[in-house]
């Protein structure tokens, strides 16, 4: 059972042209978490209260959830969130702009998005994650160490690496996770080998 602190819920202020994508997923999220979600149209603030017997864990999924919907995932990948592997990490562009500079996040979101958004379609596929772009961050929301890559990717990105380094590395990286599974599965299979003889 959760704490009574956290009885009166959360609450969290979404942008306003992401309220109908949250109302048409609301009833599927309070019937799935045990949670009410009262959403002000005016101000963009979702107040989620849990019921008496919502888990800590359903109130942290579903604040998650509405989260990601509220930084632009459609609920068909915000809900992988009830995944206990999945995170959803957000970069705050200026954490890495100077105050001067207005359009350095022009720039920066330009170089991820790449020509014809192929740059941010190329991490979206080697990572295995999705990617949203707002006007000052970037979430990205799959697997949790696929996010983490992807993280340091676009921070390489962000820092002015070449596309073509930051892609050969995450391919690296690739290679050693899918090497690891192998290893993972082999080791699998011999110890339930060794465990019937």
């Amino acid at each position: 059972m959760i704490s009574d602190y956290m009885k009166g819920g959360f609450k969290i202020v979404i942008e306003k042209n992401r309220l109908k994508e949250l109302k048409d997923a609301a009833k599927t999220i309070e019937e799935e978490f045990g949670v009410k979600l009262m959403i002000n149209d005016e101000t963009g603030e979702v107040m989620i209260i849990p019921s008496d017997n919502t888990s800590f864990d359903q109130l942290m999924k579903a604040k998650s959830i509405i989260e990601a919907i509220s930084y632009g995932f459609d609920y068909e990948d915000a809900q992988n969130l009830r995944n206990d592997d999945y995170a959803l990490e957000v970069i705050d562009l200026r954490d890495y702009v100077s105050k001067d500079k207005a359009n350095q996040i022009s720039r920066i979101k330009a170089r991820i998005i790449g020509e014809d958004g192929r740059a941010k379609r190329v991490l979206q596929e080697l990572t295995d994650t999705k990617i949203v772009i707002g006007d000052k961050y970037i979430a990205i929301l799959g697997p949790y160490e696929n996010v983490k890559t992807t993280r340091d990717a676009l921070e390489m990105l962000i820092r002015g690496k070449q596309h073509a380094t930051v892609y050969r590395w995450v391919q690296n990286w690739r290679r050693e996770l899918r090497y690891r599974e192998l290893i993972e599965k082999l080791n699998k299979t011999y110890q339930e080998g060794e465990d019937e003889g």
